[in-house]
């Protein structure tokens, strides 16, 4: 018998509750995800998955005893030797890093945080060479490699523009949607976030009566690894981008005048691509043989997925249109290194990267850089 607060209770009534509770696991095994789902109002959109509640072996058929103090000191001496591997680990990470970056076993630097990280890789980097990598020039010309960068007062709706005496205009709703844009940037965003949405595009492709670009700074949201693959078993092959999957996948444009993906890059070796700058920016290419061209030995670098973008759609205009919206001040024309187009944009720890558009911008200096402070104290 089962003693608990002086009462004693009947063997056999424990037995009765320990076979109701025994039915009652039997029949809740049978019952199916999609059942419960139900029973709770919901509508799941996956087929029912049926499972067992049973278990095929005990856990607790290893133990005998839970109150044995024996068994919590080993408990207490296994976390403790659990504490000193993770100590281990993390000296051993920290004196790896020592190492690549040239530093003694002893050094009592303590990188602590993605931050600190951060600021530590850019610190062994050298300061004259990123200088050297990173620069934009205004140009006169339009030719492909050449970007053209929205002019903010066309593009956004002042209603006193700061530092100019022209007279305030409405931003064309033409002009706009060829960007995607439904209306010039909210001001309430923030000028980051509008600088964001301001366009800043690289010509590719240029002949005497046509004008292609791609939009640099219009992500979809998706990455190559989300595009759909042609599945084998209906006959045709499947070809899986394994290298690209987890680049973004860019918006070049509301134009579909190209079927497939465009792809900008720093890869000299794809088959098919076209130099259009002097620093090496390529256009084009077959996106599958990119994966063995990044790998060949007659580049003398190493070629990474980042150093690739791939855009569905793009841009186009009549070469004399173009032109007409430089000469009226609707763009600046840039010369933009290679560096500053393929960096990461992304946040790196709690920093906060540059809008490409600031940026390009900021490096251009002198009027430019009047214009983007202009368009952030507004």
């Amino acid at each position: 018998m089962l003693r608990n607060s002086n009462t004693v209770y009947d063997a056999r009534v424990v037995v009765l509750v320990v076979a109701l509770l025994v039915v009652v696991s039997d029949a809740f095994s049978a019952v199916s995800v999609g059942e419960c789902c139900r029973m709770l109002d919901h509508s799941p959109t996956i087929a029912p998955v049926y499972f067992s509640t049973k278990l095929h072996s005990s856990f607790y058929e290893d133990f005998e005893d839970f109150d044995d103090e024996d068994e919590e000191d080993d408990d207490d001496e296994e976390d403790d030797e659990y504490d000193e591997m993770d100590a281990q680990s993390i000296a051993a990470f920290r004196s790896k890093m020592g190492n690549l970056f040239g530093d003694s076993e002893d050094s009592e630097s303590d990188v602590s945080s993605v931050d600190e990280l951060i600021n530590y890789a850019r610190s062994q980097a050298d300061p004259t060479e990123k200088k050297v990598k990173e620069w934009a020039s205004p140009t006169d010309t339009i030719k492909p490699g050449v970007v053209l960068v929205a002019n903010p007062e066309i593009f956004c709706d002042f209603s006193n523009p700061s530092g100019s005496n022209k007279a305030s205009r409405q931003p064309d709703p033409s002009l706009l949607s060829k960007f995607g844009l439904v209306r010039p940037p909210p001001r309430d965003l923030g000028p980051d976030r509008q600088a964001d949405l301001l366009p800043v595009i690289v010509v590719v492709e240029q002949d005497q009566h046509s004008t292609k670009g791609v939009l640099l700074n219009r992500r979809t949201g998706y990455l190559l690894g989300d595009l759909e693959q042609p599945d084998p078993k209906i006959g045709e092959s499947m070809q899986i981008l394994e290298k690209f999957c987890i680049q973004p996948l860019w918006f070049g444009g509301t134009d579909n005048a190209s079927s497939g993906l465009d792809m900008l890059h720093k890869c000299e070796t794809v088959v098919g691509a076209k130099q259009i700058t002097g620093d090496g920016l390529y256009w084009g290419g077959d996106p599958s043989q990119a994966q063995e061209a990044m790998e060949d030995p007659a580049l003398g670098r190493v070629v990474t997925g980042f150093d690739f973008k791939f855009f569905v759609q793009n841009t186009h205009w009549l070469t004399r249109n173009v032109e007409k919206q430089l000469a009226e001040g609707v763009w600046f024309a840039a010369e933009v290194s290679t560096e500053v187009l393929f960096k990461s944009r992304d946040r790196m720890g709690t920093q906060k990267a540059k809008p490409l558009w600031t940026e390009i911008m900021e490096l251009m200096g002198g009027d430019y850089q009047k214009v983007k402070e202009s368009f952030y104290e507004s």
